[in-house]
């Protein structure tokens, strides 16, 4: 039998959606806390080879998914990874951060952890591979990282977020009930996840820009029959689009299947619809009076798209570096023609690899577009600027004109062309 079948890694018997569900932590970044009453007393932290746990110090590790368990790297050199080793003792074992090899004493089962009366109260960390018929398990004695035989109370640990949004791993062990319940509707989320990718994006939608594979024309390609909370991506996914465009701007990486992609909208249905009671009295109001611009907007869950104030805390969950430049912040420009915060974009974006930029209609429309953009020395390139560019347009080739490339001297020049916008805020990522 699959050991992923098994009570073990399944406790409710949750209807598992893939063969490969338990990769749902691969790529993913996060700290390692030991449970203490609920509560995370303490991280594992790295000193070259030697695992301690700190209170407030703590390392990043990067899961990597190996067939049937996880290399757990440290973040900030993924060559380094957990590993288990022989003492001189037999019987005997120590957990260090050693050189990857690709051994079998480097591969971890990531599992639910059991208290005392059979429920699930954090996870466990333990050698994919057994040792005379015994699992070996990441524990804790006083301060000191111990390699542990059995399970038991000191084997209790978490993994902790960057910071508050729920990443697609996270997700998944709430779908498991390994940890904590939620109220968000997870089950919904990786419905819409595995129906998505099963449709993936079209070559409407696929833009190869500088050997990265980008994602554009959200109003068309397959985002119509896409999901996205209740409703079809088409008019809503801008902030999940943008997002996943400058992560693989900033590092390169994307991923052919577009996984990276769906799971962000997992992502941004758990933890960053945009949600304002306000705007939707506006809607339904203008709704019912027949008002175009706001009839076209839906008011179900989702129907508002991404939040952009939430962005930044998905960039920390990802493990992102970047500056931010919001509407709110205090940054009056000499010329009072120009907004003072696009004029420090403008300089800001120079010095990062990309950004995410967020911006309002001044009309009445009440609606937030966010597109992805990179400068390339001379120009700033514009992705999913406008909606409807498919790569067909070729919008990026100079001999069409601004309007049809999407191609800005400026931020500033982007927004004194379109009169209708107004910058609300700029992420910018870095190396």
């Amino acid at each position: 039998m699959n050991k992923f079948e098994t009570n073990e890694f399944n406790p409710n018997n949750v209807p598992l959606p893939a063969n490969d569900f338990f990769s749902f932590l691969d790529g993913e970044v996060y700290y390692i806390g030991a449970l203490q009453d609920g509560e995370y007393s303490r991280y594992i932290k790295t000193g070259e080879e030697v695992l301690t746990y700190d209170a407030f110090q703590k390392t990043k590790f990067l899961f990597r998914w190996k067939e049937s368990g996880y290399v757990i790297c440290l973040a900030e050199d993924p060559s380094m990874v957990i590993t288990l080793r022989n003492t001189n003792e037999p019987g005997k074992f120590f957990i260090s951060a050693e050189r990857y090899q690709n051994r079998a004493d480097q591969i971890w089962d990531i599992l639910p952890h059991y208290d005392e009366n059979g429920e699930t109260d954090g996870i466990a960390i333990r050698t994919e591979r057994k040792y005379s018929g015994n699992h070996i398990y990441i524990g804790w004695d006083k301060y000191s990282v111990v390699a542990v035989l059995g399970t038991d109370d000191n084997t209790n640990l978490a993994l902790c977020p960057l910071s508050d949004w729920v990443t697609f791993g996270l997700a998944c062990m709430q779908y498991l009930g390994w940890s904590y319940s939620t109220d968000n509707d997870v089950g919904r989320a990786l419905n819409n996840y595995y129906n998505n990718i099963r449709m993936n994006i079209s070559t409407e939608n696929a833009l190869m820009y500088n050997n990265v594979g980008l994602i554009v024309n959200q109003a068309g390609g397959n985002f119509r029959q896409l999901h996205y909370a209740d409703v079809f991506m088409d008019g809503v996914a801008c902030e999940v689009i943008a997002v996943c465009n400058a992560i693989r701007l900033a590092t390169g990486n994307f991923d052919e299947m577009n996984h990276d992609f769906f799971k962000l909208v997992v992502e941004f249905e758990l933890s960053g619809l945009y949600k304002n009671s306000i705007k939707k009295l506006i809607v339904d109001t203008g709704s019912a009076f027949g008002i175009k611009r706001l009839a076209s907007i839906s008011t179900r869950e989702g129907g508002w798209g991404g939040d952009p104030d939430r962005i930044a805390s998905c960039l920390e969950g990802h493990n992102m570096k970047f500056d931010t430049v919001h509407s709110k912040d205090k940054n009056p420009s000499k010329d009072k023609k120009l907004d003072g915060n696009v004029v420090k974009s403008d300089e800001v974006l120079k010095n990062t690899l990309c950004a995410i930029i967020s911006y309002k209609f001044s009309t009445f429309h009440q609606a937030i577009h966010t597109f992805a953009c990179t400068y390339d020395g001379t120009e700033i390139q514009t992705f999913n600027k406008y909606s409807d560019h498919t790569p067909a347009d070729n919008y990026l080739n100079r001999g069409t004109t601004s309007v049809q490339r999407g191609i800005y001297e400026t931020l500033s020049s982007l927004f004194a062309y379109d009169k209708d916008s107004k910058f609300y805020v700029g992420y910018f990522l870095k190396k």
